[in-house]
């Protein structure tokens, strides 16, 4: 971006601010007291976020290829609107002067859909891989097969997957990963005894590692779970 159109850029960034303000005043005027009293307008009428920031489910379906790694319509549907609200936090996150302990609920938030999309993946391949295996008269001594056990805990299917060769993370990455998915598992307040926004666990940079660890996942499946759903893994006796 050049200096114009920065200056532009920033310069409609406060008139935005101007405008917003401007509108909480006319309602505060008019008698309302929001949020707790509020006044809203047609879906129509209010204020839009940009066309095409928000990408569609459609392209969602190619970018991390659901059609393929995904059997169910409706489970791939419910990965790429969960995908569409990432987008939605994004732009929040990174347009609006979000601050305090708000900022860190959003990205914490923002963290656990990225991580159950994760889940959603993993666990959707590795119950994909064994439809093939179910028929397979050499399933109770395989020991490339995935037991139901192993297809109902992500940590233990990654530990599976990645012992097949699915995936390929090393070491520490693997265990990074099962950290973030037990971070995950421990959102809930009541549970939680630390202060979450002195910790500021939640914050840009885990938000990120956890979206690259999203695209990983989805290349690792798509390179290598993918191709198992049709054809054997391999028989070796224990």
């Amino acid at each position: 971006m050049n200096e114009e159109e920065l200056r532009k850029y920033l310069d409609n960034n406060e008139q935005i601010s101007l405008l917003l303000g401007e509108n909480e005043n006319i309602l505060k005027k008019a008698g309302y007291k929001p949020p707790v009293n509020n006044f809203s307008v047609d879906v129509n009428k209010r204020i839009r976020v940009p066309a095409g920031y928000v990408r569609t489910s459609g392209e969602f379906l190619d970018k991390y290829h659901l059609n393929e790694i995904v059997i169910s319509r409706n489970i791939r549907n419910n990965i790429s609107y969960a995908l569409q609200l990432s987008d939605y936090y994004n732009f929040f996150l990174n347009r609006f002067n979000v601050w305090g302990s708000i900022e860190i609920m959003l990205y914490k938030q923002a963290f656990v859909n990225i991580i159950s999309i994760i889940e959603a993946l993993i666990l959707e391949s590795a119950n994909r891989i064994n439809d093939f295996c179910k028929s397979c008269s050499n399933i109770g001594r395989c020991n490339k097969n995935i037991s139901k056990t192993d297809r109902s805990n992500m940590k233990l299917a990654v530990e599976k997957m990645n012992q097949l060769g699915i995936m390929h993370f090393d070491e520490i990455d693997k265990n990074r990963l099962l950290e973030l998915y037990d971070l995950r598992n421990k959102i809930h307040i009541r549970l939680n005894e630390q202060n979450e926004f002195l910790d500021n666990k939640y914050n840009r940079n885990l938000y990120n590692e956890t979206i690259g660890f999203l695209q990983r996942v989805d290349d690792f499946l798509w390179e290598n779970a993918v191709p198992c759903y049709k054809s054997c893994m391999g028989y070796e006796p224990k």
